[in-house]
């Protein structure tokens, strides 16, 4: 961009200002596939549909980021196929709801890089997502590392068992980093 303000307190005059990004998409082997993002640039996903909520419970949106959408079925934990909330019939807590990676206070926060790995190999289901947020003190949020590793095994004919570990650590300046572990069977 390029900027011209001659009424400012400091006048500029043709301020230039450079943003770019980069998706990158790569096939590892026929069935298992690397994508890396750099700089995201999230402003061309559609706003959601204003709600409004009279419940104590926090509403869940669905995912609409491209880089999210493809194979977010890998990441589904225990029945809850789209890797986001179930729906409500069930006491399977939600382990990974990506709508949360770049969120704070409901303020965007910068992603600074992003990669994710997913496919099937063999009888194996793989999924590996590393996101890397940077700060934003207008929304509290430092800079934190979001990072997602899930793995299903088929057995049988329409069964399957596998686990899900979801990690989210701030920069190393801070300690309050989350790791969980979950293992579910279908």
């Amino acid at each position: 961009s390029l900027t011209t303000n001659l009424e400012a307190t400091v006048p500029l005059n043709n301020d230039p200002k450079l943003n770019v990004g980069l998706d990158f998409k790569y096939g590892l082997t026929r069935s298992i596939t690397a994508d890396v993002t750099i700089n995201t640039d999230f402003a061309q996903v559609e706003e959601d549909v204003q709600q409004v909520n009279l419940t104590r419970f926090s509403l869940f949106f669905p995912e609409k980021r491209d880089f999210f959408l493809e194979g977010q079925g890998i990441f589904g934990f225990s029945g809850q196929g789209d890797g986001g909330p179930s729906d409500g019939s069930g006491d399977v807590p939600t382990m990974f709801f990506s709508r949360r990676i770049g969120l704070s206070k409901g303020q965007p926060v910068p992603a600074i890089a992003g990669a994710r790995v997913t496919g099937k190999a063999g009888d194996f289901d793989l999924g590996l997502i590393n996101i890397q947020t940077d700060n934003k003190p207008s929304a509290d949020a430092v800079a934190t590392n979001f990072s997602v590793v899930r793995i299903k095994r088929d057995i049988l004919r329409r069964s399957n068992i596998g686990f899900l570990v979801p990690r989210r650590g701030p920069s190393m300046n801070h300690n309050d980093s989350n790791f969980t572990l979950g293992i579910d069977a279908n």
